[in-house]
């Protein structure tokens, strides 16, 4: 069973960790310079063992024994619904028992037993060791997690609880050893480990399907909105691992030859099997472009028209119009109208280069880019987002409309090395993707 990187499986690691603590504490102690001030290098003037055991188990064992041990354990109230922020992305979802980490407190009894009775040695014993937690609050620890060698760093706060002294000696009472000084430390949070969570892949897309069967004032004919599709090579793809992107855009946005999708209710019925489209500015002049439903009439429903664009620009409707915003509506006869929804329509950017292999625009650095619908005064030309001048004279930065089918354009100077998407805009519409420049 693969585990989650988290957490500990056994908790005496923690206990073992604290005793590793005080022994480090006790060789090191300043008490002992002030115990044997004569010496150069002050050592221990009298030897402490550190236990894990509980009281009644050291009280057998011979000189001073400072016990650490495990006392109580219970859920830590304000991590139950702990969920691990994972260490990528996407984020983890909602976690199910035992997928879900147990989050606990420990709680220890620290307490010292001289079997001579020496009163002193007990209680310098025990100067280091509140001394010892008192200066380390945080405990680091390096934990084993299958498979080996895997280890996980770990970091638990280390506090002393405070207890009344009824609450001491009720816990004094139901231990079989005699009431010894104590102190007890609260150990927080311990996440045992769980299982790894089994998650399914991220979604890299999804479609939402729509066939309306009613809407209000649909019986002629209603439409709701546009959507196209459009498919791109990514300038990191390669014939081992091709990288073929589908972008959806609603409303759509289609350039010259590409089809797009009008949905609505009522559509191709005898009142609504004409489609027009509205002119900018006003959007008050209609052309009809019924001409445009050229593909198969099995693809258009009572919910969906397809429409493809010519593949010039022109006069309507044998050639698709400039670039711009625009609207459709369907209808027929001179008083059949619907409501109207709105799409765009880009300059189309033709990439000669066949996927999977990277579209990387060749030449440099003057480049020439052919295409439909590009527009003098009317064009912006960017490379990501450093914008290039329009100018008829050729030169660093800029950028000129030879014809409407082709644009010529040279890098800026002094731009920094990398990959640049080519972004063409034509009255205020962006082509889909096409080109990248390598610089």
């Amino acid at each position: 069973m693969a585990l989650a990187p988290l957490g500990t499986l056994d908790l005496s690691v923690v206990t073992d960790r604290l005793i590793a603590m005080l022994t480090n504490c006790i060789n090191a102690s300043s008490l002992w310079a002030t115990l044997d001030p004569t010496s150069s290098s002050p050592k221990p003037t009298f030897s402490i063992a550190v236990s894990g055991a509980m009281p009644e188990t050291t009280r057998k064992d011979s000189g001073c024994t400072l016990s650490i041990c495990l006392l109580h354990v219970s859920a830590d109230k304000f991590n139950r619904n702990f969920v691990a922020i994972p260490s990528a992305p996407p984020p983890q979802r909602a976690l199910q028992i035992p997928e879900q980490p147990l989050s606990l407190d420990l709680f220890y009894l620290l307490t010292v037993f001289d079997a001579d009775n020496s009163y002193a040695y007990e209680q310098q014993a025990m100067s280091i060791a509140l001394k010892c937690f008192y200066e380390h609050p945080i405990v680091r620890v390096a934990v084993p997690i299958p498979p080996a060698p895997q280890t996980v760093q770990e970091d638990f706060t280390l506090t002393m609880e405070v207890q009344t002294s009824d609450d001491v000696a009720r816990l004094w009472q139901s231990i079989t050893a005699p009431y010894r000084l104590s102190a007890f430390y609260k150990v927080s949070v311990v996440f045992m480990t769980p299982p790894a969570p089994a998650q399914a892949k991220q979604a890299v897309r999804f479609s939402l399907a729509v066939d309306p069967a009613s809407i209000p004032f649909s019986a002629s004919g209603q439409v709701i909105g546009t959507s196209s599709t459009q498919t791109f090579t990514s300038p990191h793809s390669t014939v081992a691992l091709p990288e073929i992107v589908n972008s959806d855009y609603s409303p759509a946005v289609v350039a010259p030859g590409q089809s797009l999708y009008l949905y609505g209710a009522g559509l191709n019925g005898p009142t609504s099997s004409q489609v027009y489209l509205l002119l900018p500015p006003d959007y008050r002049v209609e052309q009809e472009v019924t001409s445009w439903k050229g593909l198969p009439t099995s693809l258009q429903t009572n919910s969906r028209i397809v429409l493809q664009l010519p593949a010039t620009i022109g006069a309507l409707p044998a050639q698709a119009p400039t670039p711009g915003i625009y609207q459709l509506r369907v209808g027929s006869g001179s008083l059949n109208r619907t409501n109207s929804t709105p799409f765009s329509i880009a300059s189309r950017v033709d990439v000669s280069i066949a996927p999977p292999n990277p579209p990387l625009l060749p030449g440099g650095p003057s480049y020439t880019v052919t295409g439909e619908g590009f527009a003098t005064g009317q064009t912006q030309v960017l490379l990501e987002t450093v914008p290039l001048e329009e100018n008829s004279v050729p030169g660093p930065g800029k950028f000129t409309v030879k014809t409407p089918q082709s644009i010529g354009f040279t890098i800026p100077l002094g731009l920094a090395s990398g990959m640049y998407a080519l972004r063409i805009r034509v009255n205020q519409v962006e082509t889909p993707p096409g080109w990248w420049v390598k610089v």
